[in-house]
């Protein structure tokens, strides 16, 4: 959008955040999408003009007020001024000069992500929420226990929710769906270091990862599944009422799945919360795993879970992989072979209501515009029905 609206309009613009996407229009294919932008400078072209918010209609206006920043401090002009004040000091800290300017890549509830180069290449500056703070820390912390498995921190800020890190060169994993050997190797390093963890639960509680342990979710599940606004039943992009009668219907069976599943003998470890194969990159020392905001202490097999039903992964050799990451818990004696299958079988029934409750219970109550995120509820349940 900035380059867009410097090219076409002569406009430069620091984008604060998309303020509204509309529904489909009725007959068309589009989106009606409003953004919020600071004004840095130009003028509107020739036959453009300012308009004041009375001339958008009471709705549309009501919907696109100026977000306050309470939560989301990159929503508030000069946010980006002070933010490239913060990047350079530290990075002068670190003994390094910046060159070129910084560049915004996104600005939305999860985050505000930046990018810039300098003399050593280049850098990435990300700030998070008060409700992901926990990604700044998890982020250094496994940096000091394998480093490699993240990229490296050049800085960190956990109490203003910022870092810098190095860009890692390489594909991601979802680029790479043809060699279940790369996928394998991604597995069981997520299976180690989530074991090595495992033995270390206050170093997760001091970096502030919350405890999502499957008996809370399990007793929380009728309230949670009886939410309609929760599941958007019959509203754009939610249930439909027969789904979430039929979704209902299924709590015993899905209450007693939480409860095997914390009975399969594997201890609870940082769970990543969305681990799609584009959040791993594949560089010169192997997989480096990306963005932990969703992650908690809780089942570690939801995890694997998720990135072995990825659309990306190797049609082929599915027992392979599955093999690969349970090998360190096999060594460590947590599981058996069989018992361990049975759990990792568990744990994609389990995963679609633990990525409900995650975000019920912590994430969308820590966004500022809830809308951003609001449809991930129905759209993770929607994966237990069949069809």
């Amino acid at each position: 959008m900035v380059d867009e609206m410097r090219a076409r309009h002569g406009l430069d613009i620091v984008a604060l955040r998309a303020a509204w996407l509309g529904e489909p229009r009725p007959g068309g294919t589009g989106l009606r999408r409003v953004y919020e932008a600071e004004l840095i400078g130009g003028s509107p072209p020739r036959g453009a003009d300012w308009i004041d918010d009375a001339d958008l209609g009471e709705e549309l206006a009501a919907r696109i007020r100026p977000a306050s920043g309470d939560r989301h401090p990159w929503y508030r002009p000069g946010w980006l001024a002070e933010m490239s004040g913060w990047i350079d000091e530290r990075l002068a800290d670190a003994g390094i000069r910046r060159r070129g300017p910084i560049r915004q890549v996104r600005s939305w509830g999860r985050a505000a992500l930046l990018t810039f180069d300098t003399e050593r290449g280049h850098l990435w500056a990300k700030a998070v929420p008060d409700v992901f703070s926990h990604e700044v820390a998890v982020t250094e912390l496994l940096a000091d226990i394998d480093p490699g498995i993240v990229p490296p921190v050049v800085a960190a800020d956990r109490a203003l929710g910022r870092i810098i890190t190095e860009h890692v060169e390489g594909p991601t994993l979802a680029a790479i769906d043809d060699e279940p050997a790369v996928w394998a190797a991604a597995l069981s390093r997520l299976a180690e270091i989530q074991r090595v963890l495992a033995a270390e639960p206050l170093a997760l509680s001091v970096a502030g990862v919350a405890a999502a342990p499957l008996g809370h979710l399990a007793r929380s599940l009728p309230a949670l599944l009886a939410d309609d606004d929760l599941l958007r039943v019959d509203r754009p992009g939610g249930l439909s009422g027969a789904e979430a009668a039929e979704l209902r219907a299924q709590i015993p069976a899905l209450v007693e799945a939480c409860g095997s599943l914390a009975a399969s003998g594997v201890p609870d470890s940082l769970e990543h919360g969305d681990l799609a194969a584009d959040e791993i990159i594949i560089g010169e020392m192997g997989p480096v795993f990306l963005d932990w905001s969703d992650g908690s202490i809780t089942h570690p097999f939801l995890s694997a879970a998720l990135l072995l039903t990825d659309r990306a992964a190797p049609g082929d050799g599915a027992d392979a992989l599955a093999t690969a990451y349970l090998g360190p818990w096999l060594t460590a004696g947590h599981v058996t072979p069989a018992t361990g299958r049975e759990a990792l079988t568990l744990a994609r029934t389990v995963l679609p209501l633990h990525l409900a409750a995650l975000h019920a219970e912590r994430i969308l109550p820590g966004l500022e515009q809830r809308w951003e995120m609001e449809r991930v509820v129905p759209d993770a349940l929607r994966t237990i029905l069949p069809g």
